[in-house]
């Protein structure tokens, strides 16, 4: 009994995050907005 209410409560929880990934996907509809520049520090070999 336990077990299947834990259950049903992580099934809620998947669920909700789902709607809540795909609704936030659908409304930034603008590509350019998720776009951050992102610098990498070149990194140097040393002498040998």
């Amino acid at each position: 009994m336990a077990q299947t209410l834990l259950n049903s409560a992580v099934t809620v929880l998947i669920a909700t995050a789902f709607l809540m990934t795909a609704i936030a996907a659908l409304r930034n509809q603008d590509p350019a907005v998720q776009k951050v520049p992102v610098k990498a520090k070149r990194r140097h070999q040393p002498n040998a």
